[in-house]
């Protein structure tokens, strides 16, 4: 090592103080955490309070779609400032332990009384023409030169490693691009942050090394927790779409990591990118359009009454798509209801369910008197039966099966989010999802749950309520008389859940057809809202034989537990 560049490098190394980047990556997560506050008062103060006044006409069109513009923008100075901390706060830390390594070799040269010259060259002592001409001296100098090699090559490896620390920090800010701040107007630039994330840390070369699989909720809830609030928030930013999906983090965190990962999604289909699907143009359409209501749905809630609010706890667009949104948040929820749906439910279908777990959030509440929190999730988390039937799946049990395991670490990841609080968990499957349910509950440990509901049932796969792993005195059952699912019910997908040998408890029903079971005012939901608070439903005889229902069926009867 030789030259003015050594010996600079050297010297800057020597005297390099990490404060100064590690400075400016803190101000620049003030304004990714300054961005994001102000993401979330624009929408529970501004966007959410409008939509709830149904505002309406050209003029309103305007503002709600330029307001959601600003929105996306600020969406966007919130990651990139995030990416450029994540930054400048690695190549500090990479700079530092470089520096501590030359310091070490500095050290370790100064105890074996070597020198170090300003260039970082090791030299041995200086000898006298004596001891240079002394044989004796020839082990000793010998030793001394095998030093100075071993702690010039550390020296060498120190300031390899800052500068490449250096040179990549410079390359990846470089490739930021400033413009994306600038243009306001333009589609794709939210989709665009999607991928900065990876991107990033790829070029870090942490890539694969930041976010863990979302196999355990105990790990991740935590991981989630060794983490300092800036880093939490930079992984909402950067890893959106994996911190959405992750089970045993708060409800809220996964909630603001889905809605950036829903704008990413729609701002991308919005930019016309490529369709990466396997869907026809129609359902594609279809998809977009239910995403696009979603978010507006999502929007309507923003800066609602506490227990009113909407938290997105997972999305997946790939696909006809799954969706989970809770009505009320499930972490602090004295009661919690998740509704699995059946057949023919997509991301299309979600303002639909929204309005079902609305309404038996309403039925709850009105079953404590309002005393209590109430939380019920509309749970697609996994691909329920087309209609018209694909491979005809809405008659086996291949898709209950599949979403069996998503399902159980779903409800074991709310149950850790709770922490010491308990939630009175209730877990209510409507047609096919009761299939879905009932593959959950029997398999593994179950489904954690306090009471299970079953729903115009067409069978639970199990041949008896005892399978579930859950007394059977709080699995409850119940399909309308004119409900076509009683003809099917025990047919391909389990005993009929109504029949006396199943075991469980019939609840009386007083709705008609197969999607009344949420009329407002019915028994049905008033029987849904006892149950997910604990209270006793009014039941019905169990006059099942075989796989037909021998009337008269909705007779009031009372039933404990």
């Amino acid at each position: 090592m030789s030259g003015p560049a050594a010996v600079n490098r050297f010297e800057l190394l020597m005297r390099f103080d990490p404060a100064g980047l590690h400075a400016a990556a803190k101000s620049w997560h003030g304004l990714a955490n300054a961005t994001r506050s102000a993401g979330t008062r624009h929408r529970s103060q501004v966007d959410g309070p409008l939509r709830q006044m149904h505002w309406q006409g050209k003029d309103a069109e305007t503002a709600f779609w330029t307001m959601r513009r600003t929105e996306e923008m600020v969406e966007i100075v919130r990651v990139e400032a995030a990416a450029i901390a994540l930054t400048l706060n690695t190549v500090a830390d990479r700079m530092y332990q470089a520096q501590t390594n030359l310091k070490n070799a500095v050290q370790r040269a100064q105890e074996w009384s070597l020198t170090v010259g300003p260039d970082g060259t090791v030299n041995p002592p200086k000898l006298s023409f004596a001891e240079a001409h002394d044989p004796g001296e020839l082990p000793e100098r010998k030793a001394q030169l095998d030093q100075c090699k071993q702690l010039q090559q550390r020296i060498d490896k120190a300031l390899s490693d800052a500068q490449a620390a250096s040179d990549k920090g410079k390359e990846v800010l470089e490739n930021r691009d400033p413009g994306i701040l600038t243009q306001p107007r333009v589609f794709g630039a939210v989709a665009a942050t999607a991928g900065v994330g990876d991107a990033v840390e790829k070029a870090l070369g942490l890539d694969g090394l930041s976010v863990p699989d979302n196999t355990d909720p105990q790990k991740a809830a935590a991981w989630w927790k060794t983490l300092t609030p800036d880093q939490q928030a930079d992984f909402i930013a950067l890893h959106p779409g994996r911190i959405g999906a992750m089970d045993g983090l708060p409800s809220a965190v996964r909630d603001e990591a889905n809605r950036l990962s829903l704008d990413q999604q729609l701002d991308k289909s919005e930019a016309g990118h490529a369709r990466e699907s396997n869907l026809t143009s129609e359902e594609y359409n279809k998809q977009q359009a239910g995403l696009r209501a979603l978010r507006d749905r999502l929007a309507e809630q923003d800066g609602a009454p506490e227990g009113k609010q909407l938290f997105l706890l997972g999305l997946d667009p790939n696909g006809h798509g799954h969706a989970i949104v809770s009505m009320g948040n499930p972490d602090t929820a004295d009661h919690t209801a998740v509704v699995v749906p059946g057949t023919d439910t997509t991301i299309a279908s979600m303002p639909r369910e929204i309005k079902r777990i609305d309404a038996t959030q309403e039925a709850a509440s009105d079953a404590c008197q309002g005393t209590k929190k109430v939380a019920v999730i509309s749970w697609l988390g996994y691909d329920a039966p087309e209609i018209p039937p694909e491979n005809f799946s809405v008659a086996d049990t291949d898709r209950a099966k599949d979403g069996a395991a998503p399902m159980r670490q779903f409800t074991e990841g709310l149950r850790i989010a709770q922490g010491d609080h308990h939630s009175h968990l209730t877990v209510i499957g409507h047609s096919y999802g009761t299939t879905a349910v009932g593959a959950a509950a029997s398999g593994g440990a179950g489904l954690g749950a306090d009471d299970i509901i079953a729903l115009a049932s067409p069978g639970m796969i199990v041949p008896d309520a005892g399978k579930l792993h859950i007394s059977t005195d709080h699995v409850w059952v119940g399909t309308a008389n004119d409900d076509p699912i009683r003809f099917a019910s025990g047919l391909t997908l389990g005993r009929d859940p109504r029949s006396d040998v199943f075991g469980g408890h019939n609840i009386q029903i007083d709705t008609s057809g197969h999607s009344g079971y949420w009329d407002e005012g019915s028994i049905t939901l008033m029987n849904q809202g006892r149950i997910i608070v604990g209270a006793d439903p009014l039941q019905a005889p169990k006059k099942i034989e075989g796989h037909f229902v021998v009337p008269p069926y909705n007779v009031p009867g009372a039933g404990g537990r």
